[in-house]
């Protein structure tokens, strides 16, 4: 049965790496999967996109807890966030039996952690830059772009580290970690070229 390999990519908030896993993506020709975990997890589940994002952006609210321990069934007293996370994982493993990709976020680095072949790369940026693409992205102010700086960190960090063994941002999670302070393209364009290095069958043919 053939490999795929996949290339994982977390990222900083304000760090630009959802375009930079975009365009990657498309420089290598492979889907990229992001929110669309969330839709697909939504349809395995049954449950709405909005409630399960709520559920993954929140682990411990006391609202999924709730909504965790309706039911009878013993799968179903398992809190809402669980089985938002052990869908999402059964979806970012059937995306790796199924073809090549670049997923972002969802800890799918740590979910394929023993899957090879596997890039997993972690983008990162200085605070002002950071603040500088909030501001202008959502037109808010320079401290209103720190707070929401701080606390999306926050919480993705501490998403990742509850559900997995790792630490978020530890270097030793990845094979490459890079400072998008070099732009967008430039990013892109020494991923790519790390990428088809180590697995020179996903360059594309001229």
């Amino acid at each position: 049965m053939k490999k795929h390999i996949i290339v994982t990519i977390s990222r900083e908030y304000g760090s630009g790496g959802h375009d930079i896993a975009d365009l990657l993506a498309q420089k290598l020709n492979l889907k990229l999967y992001d929110n669309k975990l969330i839709t697909i997890a939504a349809q395995e589940s049954g449950y709405p996109p909005e409630v399960l994002e709520e559920a993954e952006s929140t682990y411990s609210n006391k609202v999924s807890m709730a909504l965790g321990l309706i039911g009878e069934e013993k799968e179903y007293s398992m809190p809402l966030n669980n089985r938002l996370f052990n869908v999402q994982e059964f979806v970012i493993r059937t995306i790796a039996d199924m073809e090549d990709a670049v997923i972002v976020g969802r800890c799918a680095d740590a979910v394929l952690k023993d899957y090879v072949p596997c890039v997993n790369i972690f983008v990162q940026a200085s605070l002002p830059h950071r603040v500088e693409r909030i501001m202008k992205r959502y037109g808010i102010s320079e401290e209103e772009a720190k707070r929401r700086i701080a606390k999306t960190d926050k919480t993705r960090s501490t998403y990742y580290n509850f559900y997995t063994d790792k630490k978020w941002g530890d270097r030793r999670n990845y094979d490459l970690i890079i400072n998008s302070d070099i732009g967008v393209e430039a990013a892109a364009e020494i991923l790519f070229n790390y990428v088809t290095a180590r697995y020179p069958e996903l360059k594309p043919n001229d």
